[in-house]
């Protein structure tokens, strides 16, 4: 029988698995490629998952977080400007930056126990009400913005890898 930890653990690692496939064939160009108007780009994508991960290692307790390089929160920030960037800094960094934030991620969730995952979130989130359900999220939320990429690829000319 799976533990949550188990269950956390599979979908954190297969959300990772999915967005390295899509993402592995690309070309710089291709990471800052739009589909449409107002859409992102993979590298902002990727920029905001290693922020997102950041924020979820933060929640369950990771303290001394690996450094990212200057002006790279803002950069892939949440505003209303930075999605529509056309600078990114060096793309060649994102993916590795999201695997090691991710590897982080799961290596702390293993080592937290069934309590601790039940634990209340210090500041309250419309979307989470506990370490779990945030742990679960980032699953979810890598899930979702690898669909993007899917999307991004098909409109490169790629082929579907599914």
């Amino acid at each position: 029988m799976l533990s949550p930890t188990d269950v956390l653990v599979h979908t954190l690692s297969g959300s990772q698995k999915l967005l390295n496939r899509y993402c592995e064939d690309l070309t710089p160009a291709d990471y800052l490629h739009r589909p449409c108007g107002g859409s992102n780009c993979v590298a902002w994508l990727i920029g905001h998952l290693v922020i997102s991960e950041r924020s979820a290692l933060g929640r369950v307790g990771m303290k001394d977080l690996p450094p990212l390089p200057e002006g790279f929160e803002k950069r892939f920030a949440r505003d209303p400007e930075a999605p529509k960037a056309q600078e990114f800094g060096d793309i060649s960094i994102l993916l590795p930056l999201f695997n090691q934030h991710r590897q982080l991620l799961i290596d702390t969730v293993k080592g937290l126990s069934a309590e601790a995952l039940e634990k209340p979130l210090d500041k309250p989130h419309p979307m989470f009400s506990n370490i779990w359900s945030v742990v679960n999220f980032m699953g979810l939320h890598v899930s979702m913005h690898a669909g993007q990429v899917t999307i991004i690829r098909r409109s490169l000319g790629r082929p579907p890898l599914m």
